[in-house]
């Protein structure tokens, strides 16, 4: 559980900024912006269906390690576009970000459930879930560091690096925790 928190601050850097950006920098309207992320969701139901089975034969961790690397290269992702990119890069970009929803949550929830004993399973749940709201408020944090008062083209390239770093520290703890299980 203890990526729970970064991976939802990564997570809602994405849901909160770019539609900021979308509306503010692009010139979008609220019609628009919703269908160009759209694809975030698409694709999460998507990869939902694709973490449970990928977890039921290699387990949460294989899930967090997949997710962990598409949040990281989305985040790099959001360093490309600017105000003058066509819409279809910016649906990519989207549905690239939407792998990561269903891979993390799966995972992370998978983790929960392994970890917790079944006498406990209520208190996790609601840990959990505080732990998403923590990091929804993180997220709102860093935005205001990294975009500022009015969302520009630098604001979401450091939006995204912001969450490609995240990514990349939760990607290389997972990644050495899994080395030191194999060698013990």
């Amino acid at each position: 559980m203890r990526t729970t928190t970064e991976t939802y601050t990564a997570f809602y850097c994405v849901f909160y900024g770019l539609p900021q950006w979308l509306e503010e920098a692009r010139g979008l309207g609220p019609v628009g912006t919703g269908l160009v992320v759209l694809p975030i969701a698409a694709v999460g139901a998507v990869s939902t269906l694709l973490a449970t089975r990928l977890q039921r034969k290699h387990g949460p961790r294989a899930a967090l390690l997949v997710g962990t690397a598409a949040l990281c290269v989305g985040g790099l992702l959001l360093t490309v576009p600017d105000t003058d990119s066509p819409i279809l890069l910016l649906l990519v970009v989207s549905a690239l970000l939407g792998l990561p929803n269903g891979f993390n949550n799966m995972g992370n929830q998978g983790a929960m459930y392994a970890a917790a004993p079944a006498e406990r399973m209520g208190a996790a749940s609601g840990l959990y879930r505080t732990s998403q709201y923590v990091g929804a408020n993180l997220a709102a944090a860093l935005l205001a560091l990294v975009i500022g008062g009015h969302a520009d083209d630098a604001g979401l390239h450091r939006m995204g690096l912001a969450i490609a770093i995240i990514a990349g520290a939760l990607l290389a703890a997972s990644l050495f925790g899994l080395l030191r299980r194999r060698r013990a």
